[in-house]
């Protein structure tokens, strides 16, 4: 534990207790994971039932624009430059051109603003984007 573990299973285990520690982990560094419902400002999304709710309209997005949004949500604040949201979104063995994000962005802008409301989705000149 003092060389940076986060828990520890000893022999002989359950695998029903294994799998209840790895779902803990996992709630603790992406939430959507474990269907915990994300929720910034207005913006409710259910990663279960694959909705996102602005006030109590639903939300219509693709599969991209959904995955960027979860990836913005589960950490609201920080910047995410594009080679980072490409990594998360998109995975590590994908060679797409960095301005995609740009144009998923601009995507996820438009569904979550088709009704009003301010956008959400901040641009920080020179490093990315962040959510609030």
């Amino acid at each position: 534990m003092e060389t940076g573990a986060d828990d520890y299973v000893i022999k002989p285990y359950s695998v029903l207790e294994l799998m209840a520690r790895a779902r803990a982990q996992l709630r603790r560094v992406r939430p959507s994971t474990a269907g915990v419902v994300l929720e910034h400002e207005d913006i409710r999304l259910d990663p279960e039932s694959h909705r996102v709710y602005r006030g109590d309209k639903v939300l219509k997005l693709g599969p991209t624009e959904f995955k960027l949004l979860v990836t913005l949500m589960e950490r609201p604040g920080r910047v995410f430059s594009r080679e980072q949201l490409l990594d998360l979104v998109w995975g590590r063995d994908i060679y797409v051109d960095t301005r995609t994000v740009d144009v998923h962005v601009g995507r996820l802008r438009k569904s979550l603003m088709q009704f009003g409301g301010e956008d959400p989705v901040r641009t920080v000149r020179g490093a990315g984007y962040a959510l609030g």
